[in-house]
């Protein structure tokens, strides 16, 4: 069975921003910025920008360019189109994944992706966001997770995400589980703690594809510019606090 986790994790990051609010009224006077993943070493990400909106995504490592995204958004600023224009292997391309959108009224209410999978948005709150997601896949496609419950702070941050899914470990035994991950934000509404549970109960830290390891707690703080934006970002696992990102705005 296909399994895609890394892409359910991922595929919401230019949709519907539910987990913390929107930079874009921010980022209005910006042509782009720069984001250095240090915690992942060489990486680094140059987002274009229109209206505060990211519409073109370059990753480099070291200084070479590795993939290139083109984003267009509907009337509502959610991505219905993703164009892969670069990969480092196949160079110049044009892949592209459409997303349908259904609304009633102006919430988004369900969104069909090109690779089979399906979101339904339900039980909004009072700021237009919805506390319950359903994902539904075709039979080929294992969708991780299958419901998530979210509760919202009155900036609209998420400040509770439980999940529902089933995976396989590496002995092949199906796992039926249930993770609560709580966030806690500044001031300026970016994420400074992160605590995870897990039914059944998992290891700490747990090892991600393609990313960092996940801890029971995470700590953050940010260095800003004088107009509100995070220019550093540091994280603290253990006791211990490193410097995990850089960004800079042109």
């Amino acid at each position: 069975m296909k399994n895609l986790p890394a892409l359910i994790i991922t595929f919401s990051i230019f949709g519907i921003s539910f987990a913390q609010k929107s930079e874009s009224e921010l980022l209005e006077n910006y042509d782009f910025y720069v984001e250095k993943n240090i915690e992942m070493g060489k990486w680094s990400t140059k987002y274009y920008l229109t209206n505060g909106l990211v519409s073109v995504q370059e990753n480099y490592w070291k200084n070479e360019l590795r993939s290139r995204k083109e984003f267009k958004y509907d009337k509502y600023g959610n991505v219905e189109r993703e164009t892969n224009t670069f990969d480092i292997n196949e160079g110049q391309i044009n892949d592209i994944s459409n997303l349908k959108l259904e609304y009633d009224a102006t919430l988004l209410v369900r969104k069909e992706f090109d690779f089979g999978m399906t979101e339904k948005y339900s039980d909004f709150n009072k700021l237009g966001k919805p506390k319950l997601i359903e994902r539904m896949e075709e039979p080929d496609i294992k969708a991780w997770p299958y419901k998530e419950l979210i509760e919202y702070d009155k900036n609209g941050n998420v400040i509770q995400s439980i999940e529902f899914g089933i995976y396989e470990d590496l002995n092949g035994k199906i796992i039926n589980e249930k993770a609560t991950t709580n966030y806690k934000y500044d001031d300026r509404n970016n994420l400074i703690e992160i605590h995870r549970e897990y039914e059944p109960k998992r290891e700490f830290p747990i090892p991600i594809t393609g990313g960092p390891f996940l801890y029971e707690y995470e700590y953050f703080r940010y260095k800003y510019n004088k107009n509100g934006l995070w220019t550093k970002k540091y994280k603290t696992v253990n006791g211990k606090e490193y410097l995990v990102a850089k960004r800079k705005y042109k």
